[in-house]
């Protein structure tokens, strides 16, 4: 009887464990996810030296509503890869969204490689409602192949009714 009882607490208690590292691991989950799940992601850059070919830069204070889905930050930036190896490109966006006017209205800064979504794209906040601006900045690396190419970023609302009111973006390609 007394090992019954030993068998039975020793499952309670790994039970009891287990539960508790369910719960804890569901409260550390993130509260905001990839925009779009990437099917292919872009290899990251091996962590190796890299070398500055060249920065384009662009900035802007549009004041451009910003519809449900992808709106445009900017135009196509053509980038000329020369290196038989391949390049590595950084996106470094920097946008402030607000005047929202929608619930739950979440956004996010996205980046295009040759006209697809790459790289990560992670929701920034849920704005809010009360006719405030945020700021958020976003950095990403997608490698590219030798070649010429266009990188473009993008903001994402998941609702409509806010606005782009100013960006500042910086895309710098590099040669491993």
């Amino acid at each position: 009887m007394k090992r019954i009882m030993m068998a039975f607490a020793l499952v309670v208690v790994v039970s009891m464990f287990g539960a508790y590292r369910h719960v804890r691991a569901q409260s550390a989950a993130r509260p905001y996810g990839n925009v779009i799940p990437t099917e292919n992601p872009s290899p990251p850059a091996a962590l190796t030296s890299h070398t500055l070919i060249t920065t384009y830069l662009d900035q802007g204070a549009p004041d451009t509503s910003l519809g449900s889905g992808f709106t445009a930050i900017d135009g196509p930036v053509t980038i000329n890869c020369s290196n038989a190896a391949g390049c590595t490109v950084e996106v470094i966006n920097t946008a402030e969204v607000g005047g929202n006017s929608a619930s739950s209205n979440q956004w996010a800064i996205c980046n295009q490689l040759d006209g697809s979504y790459t790289g990560i794209c992670t929701y920034q906040a849920t704005l809010p409602t009360n006719a405030t601006y945020l700021t958020g900045t976003f950095n990403n690396t997608m490698s590219l192949s030798a070649g010429t190419h266009t990188v473009q970023s993008f903001a994402f609302t998941s609702s409509g009714g806010a606005t782009l009111a100013q960006y500042s973006n910086a895309y710098h390609l590099y040669r491993p």
